[in-house]
């Protein structure tokens, strides 16, 4: 039996939807826990936007046009940064994409300054990482993983940097970042690079971003692996399937292609009972969201819709991030995820939280090259 929606749930719903501006508020509402679940779910811009008129509202305002302002200064320096990403992958002739943040929040989301974001995601075909690094370097981005050997035992496919603003930017050479992920996942980003588009941002700055409907897969992806658990990614996968552009039926062999349509038609029927809305969904992924997984979301979101609110008991999403092609394997990775939680929590509690050891500056000449000429033999071989 379906429960209703909780007031303060359905304001986030509706200003991450972006409709309803100005109209009136559920009562009683407590502004801490506005303010606070706004925060949790990365909406506090799109809430600015939804609560713009509301005379109820005007005492939040100032902290709500306060997080706009941040959220548009952090645009710009984005767009700075991308700006000489651009021109030095321009020089060195690198293939690559630029896909989330800045692109969600100008072109897939209703207004551009709605969209929260922190950091910037670049992906790069794997044969080009080496050159695209260091063009990186030589243009004033600097390395915020550091740690060679650690890259190196790790083998992850995203390595942390900081850009000449000083605004973060993750350069990726794959889709799915841990050597795990991709042994089960098989998303073709080379593939996914000979497709993109060129866009220009509100910033002025020309970049490559993926096509309509890779962006979905991304960001329906993206979503699943991180628990699908924050209204800023659900929304994300909304607005990006209201693209009429997207081809549903290349998008939906896409996913049962490179093993993450369970996941992803999971995320799909998330994003439908949240916003109420019937996507496009071609049959054949459609039924796939009726693993044993998909069952358990729909059972989660049934006793207590999304989105979670702060004090909210499991708000893991461990169904979304541990969803494989099998109930076995999605079985064996949700126990494998909670395994690794309740290790880090007794870290943590013996230890306190640790540093992240990737921070460390370890400059390893011989680890860099190994870690390098990993990325370049992961790269497809193309036909001569």
């Amino acid at each position: 039996m379906s429960t209703l929606r909780r007031p303060l749930a359905t304001l986030l719903v509706e200003s991450a939807a972006g409709d309803r501006s100005g109209e009136h508020l559920p009562a009683n509402l407590d502004a801490r826990q506005l303010l606070k679940a706004g925060r949790m779910h990365r909406v506090l811009p799109a809430l600015r936007r939804r609560l713009h008129g509301c005379p109820e509202a005007s005492e939040w305002m100032p902290i709500l046009d306060a997080q706009r302002h941040q959220q548009l200064l952090r645009h710009m320096q984005a767009g700075h940064d991308l700006g000489r990403v651009a021109r030095a992958f321009a020089t060195a002739g690198v293939r690559w994409a630029v896909s989330k943040g800045p692109v969600l929040s100008d072109t897939v989301w209703p207004h551009p300054d709605m969209r929260e974001y922190t950091d910037v995601d670049v992906f790069v075909h794997p044969a080009d990482f080496a050159p695209a690094l260091a063009s990186l370097e030589a243009s004033g981005f600097c390395l915020v993983d550091r740690n060679w050997p650690e890259m190196r035992r790790l083998s992850r496919a995203e390595m942390a940097m900081s850009g000449p603003s000083g605004f973060p930017l993750d350069l990726h050479w794959d889709i799915a970042v841990t050597p795990r992920a991709r042994s089960t996942f098989r998303i073709d980003l080379p593939e996914m690079l000979e497709r993109t588009e060129l866009i220009t941002l509100g910033t002025g700055v020309t970049v490559p971003v993926f096509d309509p409907g890779d962006l979905l897969l991304h960001v329906a992806f993206h979503a699943a692996q991180n628990g699908a658990n924050r209204l800023v990614w659900i929304a994300d996968v909304l607005h990006a399937a209201l693209n009429p552009a997207v081809d549903w039926q290349r998008f939906a062999a896409d996913a049962l292609r490179t093993r993450v349509a369970t996941p992803v038609s999971m995320v799909l029927e998330r994003v439908e009972r949240t916003f109420d809305v019937v996507l496009p969904t071609p049959p054949k992924l459609r039924a796939v969201a009726a693993s044993l997984s998909g069952r358990a979301a729909r059972l989660r979101d049934a006793s207590r819709p999304f989105p979670g609110l702060p004090d909210d008991p499991g708000l893991s999403g461990l169904e979304f991030s541990s969803a494989r092609d099998s109930a076995l394997g999605s079985l064996g990775s949700a126990l494998w995820q909670w395994a690794d939680v309740r290790r880090i929590e007794a870290q943590v509690r013996r230890s306190g939280t640790a540093a992240n050891p990737l921070d460390e500056d370890i400059p390893d000449a011989a680890a860099r090259r190994a870690y390098l000429n990993a990325v370049r033999e992961a790269a497809p071989v193309t036909a001569s």
